[in-house]
């Protein structure tokens, strides 16, 4: 079991392709908390901890399976500036690998442990019982978030199967950045709208996932109904925007748990000066969980009282030059209800599901 201990939540073929030696063996990394750098440090021992997954190593397994057959097509991609067919076994394990690499990180376990914790919290507020000033520390997670996540994750996957992709080529004189988050969901359409229910779910119309995969590209996943990307029957999207550049490495240092890796072309103070813009996001909590105007009793006199939860949207007002909304999109009036489907037909199969 010893060799499944240090178990890797950034796929070390990933962080291979921001390497900074031609052995591809070390990376530069920035610590956004401590604001520390240190360049050339070892990739084997950079996004691990023990037993991330768990113990028995059936998570550890299925990821280093779903990464050995991701690995020859993103270095495809990188090498040749293509993207696999769309519906060809490349593009299912592509898509796969992409999109499930949102949820196995260390981001994600904060997130799911807040998911339990915080309706705990107010629990205590409600209840005399928890008065005593005994459990004002007191705080419930999840014993494994990480595979928790992956577990639900994986049963509702596919239905993000419908997004588009294309591959932005960075042409301009910045280099792309990654971190120990580097699969980012946003959602310009909803954020444009202020939309005050949460941004980023599977099924969520106007959701995108920017993944640098080098410093040279980024696979961009998002709804085809909601935006049109680059020209419409070209899969590269080829930016000398130094702007769009900046906004997209910004996003890595507001959504990474703490660290950032990059190869010698991006200089120490542009990493600085992201950070201390990104510290006002990056101290939010991962989750939304507040009250309704819903307040009331019951015949037996019972007060019920209804909330919401959401994950933080971390919205940064992104405008990217490749990125436009077509005037269906423009003009759609949202509806009433707190998650906004993609496809409507899948909130009704999931109430009846719940029946």
């Amino acid at each position: 079991m010893a060799e499944k201990k240090k178990q890797h939540f950034v796929p070390q073929l990933l962080l291979r392709h921001f390497s900074t030696d031609r052995d591809k063996k070390l990376i530069n990394i920035f610590n956004s908390d401590s604001k520390f750098y240190k360049s050339n440090c070892p990739l084997k021992s950079q996004g691990q901890e023990s037993y991330f997954y768990g113990e028995d190593g059936i998570i550890e397994n299925a990821l280093g399976e779903l990464e050995s057959n991701a690995a020859p097509i993103v270095s495809n991609i990188i090498s040749n500036k293509t993207i696999p067919k769309r519906d060809s076994l490349d593009s299912q394990n592509l898509f796969l690998f992409s999109m499930l690499l949102s949820f196995r990180t260390k981001n994600t376990v904060k997130h799911m442990n807040e998911v339990v914790d915080k309706p705990f919290q107010e629990i205590k507020k409600l209840d005399s019982r928890f008065n005593d000033n005994k459990y004002d520390n007191i705080h419930v997670g999840l014993k494994n978030p990480a595979a928790f996540s992956l577990s639900m994750i994986s049963k509702e996957v596919l239905n993000a199967y419908d997004l588009g992709l294309k591959l932005i080529v960075n042409k301009s004189n910045k280099k792309f950045i990654t971190s120990d988050h580097p699969a980012v969901l946003y959602n310009q359409f909803l954020e444009e709208r202020k939309h005050p229910g949460g941004h980023l779910g599977i099924f969520t119309k106007g959701l995108q996932l920017f993944f640098p995969i080098s410093p040279e590209c980024m696979l961009v996943y998002y709804d085809t109904w909601a935006y049109k990307v680059g020209n419409k029957k070209d899969n590269i999207i080829y930016t000398q925007n130094s702007s769009d550049i900046d906004q997209l490495n910004f996003l890595q240092m507001v959504n990474c748990t703490e660290m950032i890796y990059t190869n010698d072309s991006v200089k120490e103070f542009e990493l600085f000066r992201f950070s201390d813009k990104a510290k006002s996001l990056r101290t939010q909590d991962r989750t939304k969980f507040y009250e309704v105007n819903t307040r009331y009793k019951d015949d037996e006199g019972l007060e019920h009282i209804q909330y919401i939860q959401h994950g933080d949207n971390r919205n940064i007002n992104l405008k990217l030059s490749f990125i436009k909304q077509p005037q269906g999109a423009k003009s759609h009036k949202l509806s009433d209800y707190v998650l906004q489907f993609r496809d409507e037909r899948l909130r009704y199969r999931k109430r009846n599901a719940s029946h």
